[in-house]
């Protein structure tokens, strides 16, 4: 026994002698273009925003990007953006149409950056329940609600779609990692019957909900599920090493430098919004476990 406990003692000793500190210094990341903008269908001024990229431990605010000149062009007609505040620019009143290609150009000190996206068409949405979990053989009172879908699915394949969910005005789905997000694979030209497509905490009766579905590009889909595996779905150590989304800003003057190319993504979308109020409890859906 005392062989084994001075065999202990030693190991101990020689781990803690093994152990000294590792300081090093990370280089600086190349700075890079970010751009966020997009167009849709609604009648409005659509925002396009400029910053530049910082390093991972700088803790400070993105630098904004002033005084560039941006146009979106439908391939027709072209809209000039006017900067409203440091780095936010937007068109003035104007829908994008169905069916037209957009296309983004960024001129900023000489750099001209740009970016298409096709509108594609989003089909209405006939109606939304609620759903619960009964969750009482756990003890526990869950109070969210879950947003059920009815529509019918365009025959037409390879079609994208992002759901937004509000609460009294208010966006719940306010990060990436909240939006509910599909293609139609498995659904293509089916009618979709109360298909869960958002989730809402700590409602109450009488709330009133939007459900405000997108259809979106397969580069954008792309894009989500690219920043969603580098962020939440990252897997820790046993991920892959971390890369930059792919987005669909390409520098049009381009300088052979690929560790300097632009960061982000603009996307055209065409939208359908349902509101509801949340009912009494007894008209919600029970969901089942699978």
């Amino acid at each position: 026994m005392k062989k084994i406990k001075y065999t202990f003692i030693i190991f101990a000793l020689l781990l803690s002698a093994c152990t000294e500190p590792y300081n090093t210094e990370l280089e600086g990341s190349f700075i890079r273009f970010v751009v966020q903008g997009s167009i849709n269908d609604e009648l409005k001024a659509h925002q396009v925003s400029l910053t530049k990229s910082a390093d991972y431990f700088a803790n400070t605010a993105a630098t904004r990007v002033s005084g560039a000149n941006i146009s979106i062009y439908d391939g027709e007609n072209t809209f000039s953006l006017h900067e409203v505040s440091d780095g936010l620019y937007e068109t003035d009143t104007i829908a994008g149409e169905i069916g037209k290609t957009y296309t983004l150009t960024i001129n900023s000190n000489g750099e001209i950056y740009e970016a298409s996206c096709y509108l594609n068409y989003c089909p209405p949405i006939d109606s939304i329940k609620f759903g619960y979990y009964d969750l009482s053989a756990y003890d526990i009172i869950d109070s969210s609600a879950y947003v059920l879908l009815s529509a019918m699915e365009p025959a037409t394949p390879d079609n994208y779609y992002m759901w937004n969910v509000y609460r009294n005005g208010l966006l719940e789905t306010d990060t990436i990692n909240e939006v509910s997000f599909s293609d139609d694979v498995f659904i293509n030209g089916n009618y979709m019957y109360d298909v869960q497509v958002g989730w809402i905490k700590k409602v109450e009766i009488g709330d009133t909900v939007t459900l405000e579905m997108l259809s979106i590009t397969e580069e954008y889909y792309n894009y989500i599920y690219q920043m969603l595996s580098v962020t939440d779905w990252d897997m820790g150590p046993f991920g892959g090493p971390p890369a930059n989304p792919n987005g669909n800003i390409t520098e049009v003057n381009d300088n052979d430098n690929n560790n300097d190319d632009p960061l982000g993504f603009f996307l055209a979308y065409s939208t359908y919004r349902i509101t509801k109020i949340i009912p009494e409890k007894d008209e919600w859906i029970l969901l089942e476990w699978y």
